[in-house]
């Protein structure tokens, strides 16, 4: 290319990132753009983050078994990069592998040249520009690339600290000053969010609010710097039990409020509160003069309890006041919600002893498809209950009558019983797709259920093939018996059964039991499948998972896609199977396999 050619083109490209408005986009433009106009395979954005730590924004064109290298944070001292950080100028590493700068997971990766240019504002780092090269360089960077480099390296910087500011503007918009805890504004923001989703993925959603006891008292007799202390003291605390997924908010004073999003069971709710307060049972002062500190809690379960948004924080307030009334140190849920709940619980446990025996309950079916093709390769069954009032309901609306253990197994051996049948419909129409059920906690913890799954394999009227049965444990519960968890696994895989574990990365040391427990695959929970787009950590989580799973010879399952860019991320990863609303909502089994149903 003539030299007023390339001049041309790198005109037209300025002004392309110079048009372009979302930061993102732009991060790439200008790496991936770097890339192209020096022949090069990869491009990447490394932050500078505190404590002197450098920390990949996204690595394009990493070669796809060493895309873990896109999460890496190393020290600032570090290779090419941080070269380029202290020098405060580009410089280019023609044989990396030979240079004082090489780092051995770059050199495994098969890093041959390499080019890192400083990204500053304002006369500071804020970040790096990388330029990589997983062949030998064709060309080699010469004066007039070296001083392009710099200029899109000053664009960037400037974009950057415009982006800085703008986080900043937003997070004195939404964040509490003092404890960096969401707002109010914030708060509501996420509880619409997490509402729909209960509804949506058929889950609950808690919602608390605390404060300190006695709060005046040790403002007053300890200075209001020290109650500050306190307050960030309670906001650290709380999160480090919660989720990242969950939502902790100050909504003014001493008082909290808090979102548990997506949780299958009220105990689950409660086991937080409880790990909260004891938590918060602390003395707070000096030495000489230390205050015993307690809180009261009050909260309410949606959609159990389905009033919206304002109304809800306030039944969750008004139990509170209940639990301060009753002396402080407590949780009391909303009575209202409390005495609605119960009665309305009577009445669904008495309904759902009669509802397997009237055909209520049915069955529909989520595909888990090919990612890149989006063939189907087997289907989720899901409960709904057709109830001949209330019309059909998923299965957060009726989880009370399922918190009794004789309930879950008898619907546990109804899902069993109507598996069979449909898989052998399907495999007499030549449809050989894997059929996944749900078990509940009760039938992992019971030590006759691989024998009672044998006889119905046994004594079913048309044979089935069970090898097309697969059965998906829930991480949370599995881990809370581990011993019955393996147990059961050992038993299901015996008759030819697959096992899942499904919500996986939710319950803790999950990789561990990666190489403990003998399963076939993991679904990956869907709460990290939906920052993939945005949040670098989850992408870093979410690979991890991917690796470990194939590591173990586990088929990696993302769950919950819902947009092309996290297919597309998914695909990169080197995941290839998906489950979401992008490829198919639940359905009832005529539409997903129309020839294999019996006529209605």
């Amino acid at each position: 290319m003539k030299r007023n050619d390339t001049g041309s083109t790198e005109i037209e490209f300025l002004h392309r990132l110079a048009r372009e408005l979302d930061v993102s986009r732009f991060f790439r433009i200008a790496a991936e753009g770097l890339a192209d106009r020096l022949g090069a395979d990869g491009a990447a954005l490394l932050l500078r983050e505190e404590h002197d730590k450098l920390r990949y924004r996204f690595f394009h064109g990493v070669p796809t078994p060493h895309g873990s290298l896109g999460g890496r944070c190393f020290n600032d001292s570090l290779g090419v990069a941080g070269a380029a950080l202290h020098a405060r100028k580009p410089i280019f590493v023609a044989d990396y592998a030979a240079s004082p700068y090489a780092m051995p997971e770059f050199v495994q990766a098969g890093l041959k040249a390499s080019l890192c240019s400083p990204v500053m504002a304002q006369g500071e780092v804020l970040a790096i520009l990388a330029i990589s090269w997983f062949h030998a360089p064709q060309r080699l960077p010469d004066d007039a690339a070296i001083r392009f480099i710099g200029i899109v390296s000053d664009f960037v910087g400037s974009a950057l600290h415009r982006h800085r500011t703008e986080q900043r503007l937003l997070d004195l918009a939404t964040h509490d000053p003092l404890t960096g805890a969401a707002n109010r504004n914030l708060f509501f923001d996420r509880l619409e969010h997490a509402m729909t989703t209960a509804l949506r993925r058929e889950r609950l959603t808690g919602v608390i609010t605390f404060d300190i006891d006695n709060f005046k008292i040790i403002n007053d007799k300890l200075g209001h710097l020290m109650g500050d202390a306190l307050l960030v003291e309670v906001k650290n605390r709380v999160l480090d039990l919660i989720r990242a997924s969950d939502t902790l908010s100050r909504l003014g004073g001493d008082e909290f409020a808090l979102i548990l999003e997506g949780v299958r069971y009220y105990d689950d709710i409660e086991i937080v509160i409880e790990r909260i307060r004891q938590a918060l049972r602390i003395r707070w002062g000096p030495a000489t003069l230390q205050i015993a500190v307690s809180i009261s809690l009050g909260y309410t379960v949606y959609p159990i309890d389905d009033s919206k948004g304002q109304a809800l924080l306030h039944n969750a307030d008004t139990a509170m006041y209940e639990a301060k009334r009753a002396g402080g140190n407590r949780a009391v849920l909303f009575a209202y919600a409390m005495a609605r709940a119960a009665t309305h619980k009577g009445d669904l446990i008495v309904e759902f002893g009669k509802a397997l025996g009237q055909g209520e309950m049915v069955l529909h079916f989520q595909p888990i498809v090919s990612i890149a093709t989006g063939e189907i390769v087997s289907a989720e069954a899901l409960i709904r209950w057709r109830h001949p009032t209330r019309g059909l309901l998923a299965p957060p609306q009726f989880m009370a009558a399922l918190e009794h253990a004789y309930n879950s197994l008898k619907l546990d051996a109804w899902v069993i019983g109507e598996a069979l049948k449909i898989l052998a419909r399907w495999q007499g129409k030549g449809i050989f797709k894997t059929l996944h059920i749900n078990l509940s906690a009760s039938s992992v913890e019971n030590h006759q259920f691989c024998e009672i799954l044998e006889g119905m394999l046994a004594t079913t009227p048309s044979p089935v093939d069970p090898h097309y049965l697969g059965i998906e444990l829930v991480e949370w519960s599995t881990i809370q018996d581990i011993e019955s968890a393996r147990a059961l696994i050992i038993g299901c895989r015996t008759l030819g059964i697959s096992v899942a574990l499904d919500d996986f990365g939710t319950g803790y040391a999950s990789l561990q039991h990666l190489r403990s427990l003998p399963i076939d695959s993991i679904k990956i929970d869907r709460t990290f499948i939906a920052g993939l787009a945005e949040d670098p950590a989850d992408r870093v989580l979410v690979q991890s998972m991917i690796n470990a799973a194939q590591a173990f010879g586990i088929e990696a399952v993302a769950e919950g896609i819902e947009t092309g860019e996290q297919k597309q991320i998914l695909m990169a990863m080197g995941c290839t199977r998906g489950q979401g609303y992008l490829f198919a909502r639940p359905m009832p089994e005529d539409e997903l396999w129309p020839d294999a149903s019996e006529p209605h």
